[in-house]
């Protein structure tokens, strides 16, 4: 990968969280707390989630520039964590959620231009799957973007219920 490349991950990051910011422009404190469904997320859920994965998914990303050919799946104990950490950090408020995430993206965008393009086209294993670290990156950004959709829609199922 080139620069040019490198700038496109930092673009797709900021993009996807600029779908976050859209999709929650508005949004009530008492909106951000409720389920839309009893088995779905909160939009505050999903704001910890995706400050939770963002740093994650870096942090694998990272792992395969330094080590050879690294499984990146998440460990049983990791997913543990994740779900500690959408379950603790949802009770914040909704201002330190975006604070979260907000911090979360700058400090992802900061690590990609921090990474020597080559580097990114180096192989990692999530599950059978091989992945590059630019893989990861733009995998990330896709799940980011999806989380934006999932909040808009969210949001749309708590505006039908009132």
């Amino acid at each position: 990968m080139t620069s040019d490349e490198i700038q496109s991950l930092q673009a797709g990051l900021g993009t996807a969280k600029e779908q976050v910011d859209s999709a929650i422009a508005g949004i009530t404190e008492a909106e951000a707390r409720q389920q839309p469904a009893p088995d779905a997320w909160s939009v505050a859920q999903l704001l910890a989630h995706i400050a939770e994965i963002i740093g994650f998914w870096m942090e694998k990303a990272v792992l395969i520039t330094e080590e050879n050919d690294p499984q990146i799946s998440r460990s049983d104990v990791e997913s543990d964590l994740r779900l500690a950490a959408v379950t603790d950090t949802a009770e914040e408020s909704l201002e330190d959620l975006l604070q979260s995430v907000d911090i979360a993206c700058d400090e992802a965008v900061e690590t990609i231009g921090e990474i020597d393009p080559t580097d990114l086209e180096r192989p990692g294993h999530r599950e059978t799957n091989p992945i590059t670290a630019g893989g990861v990156i733009e995998n990330l950004a896709n799940h980011v973007s999806a989380h934006a959709v999932q909040i808009t829609e969210a949001r749309q199922q708590i505006t039908w219920k009132s």
